[in-house]
């Protein structure tokens, strides 16, 4: 028996003993400096930079924060933050959560986001991608997207970006200018830069959006830009183990300061794998990797990765906020792969490579998801749907003996496979 992370709790698994079962072995990395040592460098180097651009008393400083689907632990140091911001530059902070295209949530989350000591602190705002009159137009990319982005960012006399940078399964990376493209854009920009996930001349997912891939990705290339833009931008980055430790940050350059932290992303969460296995048993990790379909479709991607074509993928993620996207489920009146990309290269709408994505994965392998969404809602996908008290093993069936793979972190973690079969 296993305990896997689902939502906000853990449920006991049940394993079959004619399954040959292994745990996806993760690096063991220990941090090399303290928490408190790391945080304390990067805001004093944060610091020096600020006094350099220069930040004076009085001048509006925006800080751009993850939404709560990003695990940052923000409202654990945020608070020394603002007192070395205060102490040193006493200006006018404001907060503005880089929702991208995510829908707002309740001001009882983002206070739980920031902490309620800093949301009564200073002012709170919500990136709200559909409120045309909030964006501001600034130019185009070279590929022709159009930059709207939230008129704060414009209206700031110096913007810091925060977040964390884990492997993107479309863009590379996420963190660095993600922050600002999606992550305070106006809806149409995200969807035209999201589109770029679909090579329109060989009708398929773009080769190069994937994860760890930036230098000749489509959709990275084109957000990147953003920060043309933007600049009285600096920013701060973390990489945080699957645990919630802090293993890295470092204030700085946009674009700089993500390089740094990928170095550290790579030696985290990349996983050798040998061989596919005939079973994969993962969970998203719990909340906030499964809060929504979306956000689990990440596990779902790398754990896909693990298991051979033909074989079986049972995926823990509890999608309590449901599909997380309105044009997703849409794609789903088609039959086929192949017919949704038809649909794309007609009608992009946003998160339509996920489900071209996840679509082209359920035709490879049998992808059993252990969920709160409505079984119907599931099988329309072409998923088999589970729910947790449901009994596992009678409905995955597989040939003995087989080789299982128990992957308890799914979200986080990359497994390379030199010579495996792999659909995008």
């Amino acid at each position: 028996m296993i305990e896997i992370a689902y939502g906000r709790t853990r449920l006991s698994v049940d394993l079959p003993a004619a399954i040959s079962w292994q745990p996806l072995q993760t690096p063991a990395v220990e941090p090399e400096e303290s928490e408190s040592a790391l945080l304390e460098k990067a805001i004093e180097s944060l610091m020096q930079q600020l006094a350099a651009r220069p930040l004076h008393r009085g001048d509006r400083l925006l800080l751009v924060v993850p939404d709560h689907t990003r695990k940052c632990r923000l409202s654990e140091w945020l608070p020394l933050l603002l007192d070395e911001l205060s102490r040193r530059f006493q200006p006018v902070v404001e907060i503005l959560i880089a929702n991208g295209s995510h829908r707002l949530q309740p001001e009882s989350v983002v206070a739980d986001l920031v902490g309620d000591a800093v949301y009564r602190r200073v002012r709170v705002t919500q990136h709200d991608a559909f409120c045309q009159s909030e964006m501001r137009f600034v130019g185009a990319t070279d590929a022709g997207t159009p930059i709207w982005l939230n008129r704060r960012v414009l209206e700031a006399d110096c913007v810091v970006t925060i977040g964390g940078v884990l492997f993107h399964y479309f863009a590379g990376y996420g963190g660095g200018p993600k922050m600002l493209l999606p992550g305070v854009a106006g809806f149409e920009t995200i969807r035209l830069n999201h589109r770029r996930t679909i090579d329109f001349s060989r009708k398929e997912m773009a080769q190069n959006c994937r994860e760890g891939e930036i230098a000749a990705n489509p959709v990275y290339r084109d957000l990147v830009q953003v920060l043309d833009f933007v600049p009285h931008v600096l920013s701060l980055q973390l990489v945080l183990d699957a645990d919630g430790r802090i293993h890295f940050a470092q204030a700085g350059p946009v674009v700089a300061s993500q390089e740094q932290a990928i170095r550290k992303v790579q030696q985290l969460y990349r996983i050798p794998l040998q061989e596919q296995a005939d079973v994969v048993l993962a969970s998203a990790g719990g909340f906030p990797g499964d809060v929504n379909l979306i956000q689990s479709h990440k596990a779902i991607h790398h754990a896909y990765r693990a298991v051979r074509p033909g074989g079986i993928l049972v995926v823990y993620a509890e999608c309590a906020e449901g599909i997380g996207s309105s044009t997703f489920m849409p794609y789903f009146s088609h039959d086929s792969s192949a017919a949704i990309v038809e649909a794309l290269l007609s009608d992009y709408q946003l998160n339509g490579h996920t489900a071209l994505s996840l679509k082209r994965k359920t035709e490879t392998v049998r992808l059993f998801l252990v969920s709160s969404l409505p079984a119907e809602q599931v099988r329309r996908i072409g998923m088999i749907p589970l729910k947790p008290t449901d009994s596992l093993w009678q409905e995955v069936v597989f040939q003995a003996p087989a080789k299982g793979l128990i992957f308890p972190q799914a979200a986080y973690y990359l497994p390379i496979c030199e010579n495996c079969a792999l659909v995008s």
